[in-house]
Order: C-alpha cells, then sequence, then structure tokens
C-alpha cells in the first residue's frame, strides 16, 4: 500500500488488507467524526449494548451475561467481545469483498480517504489525552489520602498515577508529546514523521498500562496498530534509509481532491476544525484546573488530622488496636466529604458536610440520610474539636492538625547538586 499514485496494480494481500483495514477501522472509530450530531452516539452505544451481550450469550456461549458496560475501565468482558465481533466481521466483510471486486486492480482512493479517518481520530485522541496531562488533570498531585497510604497497599495503577501525579512538570512533558505527535498527524506532508513518534508514545503508553495493569490496554493498543497503519506505506522507504543506507526518491503527494472549490471547502472545512478543537480543548481543560484540577478550592478545614483525645459518653477510649469504631485519624480534601482512618487501620469513607456559619459538620454514610449527626467544630491554631451526637453517643475528639509538607514527597524538592543520592 501506498499513497504514491501509480499503474502498477497491487498485490493480493495488499488490497485484502485494505479491505480489512477498511471495515474494521470505520466499524471501531465510528461514531466519530459524526459523533457531533446529538444522540448519535448514545442510540450507537445503546444499538452496542444489545448486540454484544446477544453475541457473547448465543454464539460465544459465555457462562456469565455481560452487564457491565461503560464504568472508566475500557478491558470488561463487553470491550473484548465487542473488539471480538469487530475483528470478525471485518475479516467476513474483506473475503467477501475480495470475491465479489476481486477484478480491482487498486484502492488509492479508498486507502487514502481511509488513511483520513485514521489519522484524524488519532490525532484527537492524542491531542485529548495530551492537553489533559499538559494541564495536570489526568494523574493528578497525590491527594493527602494518598499520602497516608502505605506503599504495599497501593495497586499497580495507582502507583502509576501516583508517579505520574507527583511532577505536574514530568505530566506536562508527556502530554506536549502527545499534542506534538497529534499535530503532526493532521499534515500530509508531517504524517510520517507523526507516524513515526505516535509509535514511539503509544508503545510507552501500552507499557504503562500492561505493566501496570491500567484497564486501558485495549484502546491503547489500537492507537499503536494506528500508528503502525499509518507509517507502513513508508516502512521500506525508512528501512532503505535508515537501516540499508540506500538513496530514497522523495515522496510523492497526490492530488485526490480534483476539483477547486471542492478543495477550498474542505481546506476550510480543515482550519476550522484544528482551530475550533483545540481552542475547546485548551478552554475546557484550562477551566477544569480551577474545578476538579490543581486549583480547585478547598473544603472547609481542609487537612490531616490525628486524634489525640477520643471521649465516648464521657469516657475516654484508649487507642487500642483492636478498636473498629474509634476514629485515629480525620482527613478532610474534598467538598462534603471524609476519609476516616480507625485505630484498627480500617478506613472509612463519610459524607462531612461543613457549615462555617454555624460552625457544624453534618455527617452521614454515603446513601444513608435518614441517619445524620450533627457535630459541633472548633478550630484553635493547629488543633480541631469535635463535640456533639454521633449516632447514639456523645462524642469530644481533639484532633492536631498535621502539615502535609511534613511528607517527604513533598518537601524534597528538585536539586540540581546532590553530593550524595537521596533515595528513601
Amino acid at each position: 500500500m501506498n499513497d504514491v499514485v501509480n499503474l502498477r496494480p497491487w498485490s493480493a494481500g495488499e488490497k485484502f488488507a485494505v479491505r480489512f483495514f477498511t471495515v474494521f477501522f470505520v466499524f471501531y472509530i465510528f461514531p466519530f467524526p459524526v459523533d457531533i450530531i446529538p444522540y448519535i452516539e448514545m442510540y450507537w452505544n445503546q444499538l452496542l449494548q444489545v448486540l454484544i451481550p446477544w453475541i457473547a450469550a448465543h454464539i460465544l456461549h459465555l457462562e456469565k451475561p455481560i452487564t457491565i458496560f461503560e464504568n472508566g475501565s475500557g478491558d470488561t468482558t463487553y470491550n473484548y467481545v465487542e473488539l471480538l465481533t469487530m475483528v470478525s466481521t471485518a475479516l467476513i466483510a474483506a473475503i467477501v469483498w475480495s470475491l465479489l471486486d476481486r477484478r480491482r486492480k487498486s484502492y488509492h482512493y479508498l486507502h487514502y480517504w481511509l488513511r483520513v479517518l485514521v489519522r484524524y481520530f488519532l490525532a484527537y485522541n492524542m491531542c485529548l489525552y495530551g492537553f489533559i496531562k499538559v494541564f495536570h488533570l489526568q494523574m493528578a498531585t497525590p491527594y493527602l489520602s494518598q499520602l497516608l497510604q502505605p506503599f504495599g497497599e497501593k495497586s499497580p495503577m495507582g502507583l502509576a498515577w501516583s508517579y505520574m501525579g507527583y511532577s505536574p512538570g514530568f505530566s506536562a512533558f508527556t502530554g506536549w508529546a502527545e499534542v506534538v505527535t497529534g499535530m503532526l498527524l493532521l499534515f500530509r506532508r508531517t504524517v510520517t514523521l507523526g507516524a513515526m513518534v505516535a509509535i514511539v508514545v503509544t508503545i510507552n503508553i501500552m507499557a504503562v498500562n500492561y505493566f501496570f495493569d491500567v484497564p486501558v490496554k485495549l484502546f491503547s493498543t489500537m492507537l499503536f496498530t494506528m500508528s503502525v497503519f499509518l507509517l507502513a506505506p513508508d516502512m521500506q522507504r525508512l528501512a532503505k534509509l535508515l537501516i540499508l543506507n540506500k538513496p530514497v526518491p522523495p515522496k510523492v503527494f497526490h492530488n485526490y481532491i480534483e476539483r477547486r472549490w471542492l478543495k477550498i471547502v474542505l481546506m476550510t472545512f480543515k482550519f476550522l476544525y484544528i482551530t475550533v478543537g483545540i481552542y475547546f480543548l485548551v478552554s475546557s481543560n484550562a477551566s477544569a484546573v480551577s474545578v476538579y484540577g490543581d486549583k480547585r478550592p478547598k473544603p472547609p478545614l481542609w487537612g490531616i488530622y490525628d486524634a489525640q483525645l477520643v471521649v465516648r459518653n464521657g469516657d475516654t477510649i484508649p487507642p487500642l488496636r483492636t478498636d473498629h469504631d474509634r476514629w485515629n485519624r480525620l482527613v478532610l480534601d474534598f467538598k462534603d466529604w471524609a476519609t476516616i482512618y480507625m485505630t484498627s487501620d480500617s478506613i472509612k469513607g463519610y459524607s462531612f458536610e461543613v457549615d462555617t456559619t454555624l460552625k457544624t459538620a453534618v455527617v452521614y454514610e454515603p446513601g444513608d440520610t435518614l441517619h445524620k449527626s450533627t457535630l459541633h467544630y472548633r478550630v484553635h491554631d493547629d488543633s480541631l474539636f469535635l463535640t456533639g451526637k454521633y449516632v447514639n453517643d456523645s462524642i469530644l475528639i481533639s484532633f492536631t492538625r498535621r502539615d502535609h509538607k511534613d511528607f517527604r514527597l513533598l518537601n524534597r524538592g528538585f536539586h540540581w547538586i546532590n553530593e550524595h543520592p537521596y533515595n528513601r
């Protein structure tokens, strides 16, 4: 397969590959780019969420029915069956297509427009995830509760997220690599370079997803596959130049759009698409930084509090490791939410609605709005006092606020000169 239009008939393998990838990529990418049309993506997903479980039950005969769809993981049973369905459909369609159109000598025009579709889909996702990293939103700065989490209790994905989230600079570096890759893919003369960079970027993403058990393995693998597909026509030329050290002729760009007015319309649309797309990505991520990013507003009483004294119904409760009810630490990092650590090391999350006017905090288990407890709080220097009726007990808890900057991870900083390694 090659962008250069010539009179040479394509081989049977080249024609079959284009037929297969045309069906597969269109099936996989849809409803992009028409997903800007209202409801089309919703209806398409609804159709798949009926079709895929049916295939799983009646064709693959899976023991358990598929009930999990969109939940943040891209590696669900549904996703695997969906991918298998797409590959099978593309393979069958390519075989039938080959039988019906076996006299066709080449697919130059089809190949060109398929590459355009793949280029823009890959570029969109590179820029989408790139800008999220540039603005430090995908892997955010470790939360207070994460600073307290024992290293061995982290999941592999959580470790990867904390590693990336610790450094806004490194997050931006990887993000700009993706953004630059996406921009290179938008123009024909830089597609080869863009595809080469995309292979490097996506294989790194794949490595993180595979080796840290991040449930985006299928999608990252598909982005890598698309990168290889875009570079495929130039691999022979690159091998001659970079490995065999042989001269190669310059690449010829054929004009597939002959009508001038159509070319102007498409170029205008392309300019608007890129401009509006970049503006939307930048503006939405920039505003998100102040909503849930590094500059998000901190809730009242934000901080880490260690319990020094717990009095329940007039009795002082000692910090016994067997006590599953005694509060040992209170972490307030998000609005209306508290993470409470018990002396037994168990952790519970509670709704924690603070009223700064009345100096109260309404505490209850998530979803259990019938059993709310109202506690009064008082702050003095680095001390926090909670008093009131909690469930059926009267309590008084005295906390001392811990300075989050005391964590080595946050106070070590950057050093040009290190006389000795500081590896802790």
